[in-house]
């Protein structure tokens, strides 16, 4: 059964079992999906058309699937460490493959950074937008974008300390400073709205 198909106490209770599924990057995809949810409701309470909250379900969908996605991100690396490494040329086809699994264990959850920020940076266009009636649940939507964003910013950091390639480590590390330095402008301008 797939995570998102689980209702919110069954998500909740599996989120507590030993299994670690799901781990931090699904809850941190989840929290980002709720922000979309939660802004979408602020426009709608605020009588805006469907054309600009549709904006948000895009957004939405990427994470939705990232909660899945995120606890079989690191399959691949658990399966590379058990492939044999008696010969040399074992040994280079075994640590190529946990190389490969790191990059699949950085992707998911970055992808949740940038989804994240994205629904934080359409949030902070649509601000003249929203009422005042439901501005403290604008304000929770960006508090729960930010923490997906964080939250994946802390698997991928973790999963990049075991990759060996210095120039795709630093193309990642630039990817997400643009990612966090974005996100901060705009949850700042929400917060101080």
């Amino acid at each position: 059964m797939k995570l998102i198909d689980l209702s919110v106490s069954q998500y909740i209770e599996k989120a507590a079992d030993k299994t670690s599924m799901p781990g931090g990057g699904s809850v941190a995809a989840l929290c980002g999906a709720l922000a979309s949810s939660l802004a979408v409701m602020v426009l709608k309470l605020s009588g805006v058309d469907d054309i600009t909250w549709e904006l948000y379900d895009v957004h939405s969908e990427f994470l939705q699937e990232n909660i899945d996605k995120d606890s079989t991100s690191f399959d691949d690396v658990l399966k590379a460490f058990k492939l044999p490494k008696n010969t040399e040329e074992e040994s280079k086809i075994r640590s190529a493959a946990i190389q490969k699994g790191y990059i699949k264990a950085i992707d998911v959850p970055l992808f949740t950074m940038e989804e994240a920020g994205k629904v934080l940076d359409l949030m902070a266009k649509h601000l003249p937008l929203m009422g005042e009636e439901a501005f403290s649940d604008a304000l929770i939507a960006a508090d729960l974008a930010r923490t997906a964003l964080r939250g994946a910013a802390h698997t991928v950091r973790l999963n990049l300390a075991s990759l060996k390639d210095e120039t795709l480590k630093a193309s990642y590390e630039k990817r997400m400073a643009q990612i966090e330095g974005n996100a901060k402008i705009h949850y700042e301008a929400i917060q101080g709205f």
